[in-house]
């Protein structure tokens, strides 16, 4: 491991079979499937790791930090396989399945099973998603029930405000949150006892040869590979001159309110929450994480939302700006708090702490999954992306990164999903399609 540690200059002196790009959960995962893929290969052939991941940790301090940004800088994000989509409950419901192995390889906890409750105020419309969410999940193995008005809502969950109209799916089992960051420490914990080689630094170019791929860091490392797996999210098209996908990036902000313990009494049991909203000038719908317990030692209920009208980031320079941002946008801060306040009325809140997010959706609302260097053999290929998470992957980052894995380590697709689901779309072929508000709005 020193040698790979000090760099690789000679070309033809390539260590590793694939690197993978970007450590958050789905990079971090696809790194879990590929290192103990090439295990065996590689004690066989006598290296020291056949799989190196490469990426930047989560920054000191977001407001000085020039360097790259990530999502998952969080404690708590929502895991349910209850989705009007097929495709993502299907991947949840698989991800959620092998969470356990994670935490029991890694020795490190980062799901939180207290369940997931969704609810809508249009369930009599004929428009409404909710049953067919409730179908689609049942489909997928999730223990659902149907709350079919305010009034069972609130007998269930008296701390709540509903109306008489609102509905709601409440799903056991595996719903509830994942940590993030536990979950991408785990995640690369197992890939690390599976010889992998964690470089946490910035990639800054790749170059691609005849004999493989030099990867150049911020810290003037080159590493080699045959194969590299870009999962950088945002930053993808940095690693694609010539060849960018089409991406959006939204700038959003999530509120953390503060409470004490005796509240914290008051809402145990608090599931996850996704709550359609009726008439809302600025948010779609929101979601809540229930109280848990962040480093500053404090208790806090985070709540995000989708936005009518999100705000893209046009540059990498747009989302640096954004992190550095301490107040963010106050309609949406006023827009979160507000709405927190309307659905925990009886709640008392000690304090209040906006923070800025990040979500980067495709041009189809699945991940690019796919080999990106143009190669008329796929047998050829060295360049690769599973990138775009949708504001939907950290639940199902574990399933995500193994189809990664499975397509770089086959040289092809060997999935029991079509292919064309995550068919990476470039910019230069693009003709407008982008992520429509129906794709988005997940409720």
């Amino acid at each position: 491991m020193a040698e790979a540690a000090s760099g690789i200059k000679k070309k033809a002196d390539a260590l590793y079979s694939v690197a993978v790009i970007g450590l958050g959960p789905i990079g971090s995962a696809a790194c879990l499937h590929l290192s103990a893929h090439y295990s065996i290969t590689a004690r066989g052939e006598g290296q020291s790791s056949s799989v190196v991941a490469i990426g930047a940790p989560e920054p000191a301090d977001l407001t000085t930090h020039l360097g790259v940004f990530g999502s998952h800088y969080d404690e708590g994000r929502l895991t349910r396989i209850v989705d009007k989509n097929p495709v993502w409950s299907k991947l949840a419901a698989r991800s959620i399945a092998s969470y356990g192995e994670s935490e029991q390889e890694s020795g490190i906890q980062f799901h939180s099973s207290v369940g997931s409750l969704r609810v809508t105020p249009f369930y009599k419309q004929p428009t409404d998603s909710l049953l067919e969410a409730f179908a689609v999940g049942k489909e997928n193995g999730a223990a659902v029930e149907l709350l079919e008005d305010g009034d069972a809502l609130m007998k269930r969950f008296p701390y709540l405000h509903c109306q008489e109209k609102d509905a709601g799916i409440m799903e056991h089992g595996g719903a509830g949150y994942v940590n993030p960051r536990a979950m991408t420490r785990a995640q690369l914990a197992v890939a690390a006892k599976h010889g992998a080689c964690i470089v946490p630094e910035t990639v800054v170019a790749i170059d691609m040869t005849a004999d493989g791929v030099n990867i150049t860091t911020d810290a003037g490392k080159v590493l080699s590979a045959s194969k590299v797996l870009i999962c950088a999210d945002a930053y993808t098209n940095l690693l694609l001159p010539g060849r960018e996908l089409v991406l959006h990036t939204y700038l959003v902000s999530v509120l953390l309110a503060e409470i004490g313990d005796e509240e914290e009494m008051r809402l145990q049991g608090m599931p996850s929450i996704i709550w359609r909203l009726e008439s809302h000038p600025y948010l779609h719908s929101v979601y809540l994480c229930p109280p848990i317990r962040y480093p500053d030692g404090k208790l806090y209920i985070k709540i995000g939302g989708t936005e009518w009208e999100p705000v893209v980031a046009s540059s990498t320079k747009e989302i640096t700006d954004w992190f550095h941002d301490e107040n963010g946008r106050q309609v949406e801060t006023d827009a979160l708090h507000d709405t927190l306040q309307t659905l925990l009325p009886q709640i008392s809140f000690k304090s209040f702490h906006r923070k800025p997010c990040m979500v980067t959706y495709t041009s189809h609302n699945y991940p690019y999954i796919q080999a990106v260097d143009a190669k008329p053999h796929w047998e050829d290929s060295q360049l690769y992306v599973a990138t775009g998470g949708c504001g939907a992957a950290a639940k199902s980052a574990y399933e995500i990164g193994r189809i990664g894995a499975l397509l770089v380590s086959n040289g092809q697709w060997n999935y029991d999903l079509d292919e064309h689901l995550f068919k990476a779309v470039y910019a230069q072929q693009d003709s407008g399609q982008g992520t429509s508000s129906s794709q988005r709005y997940n409720v």
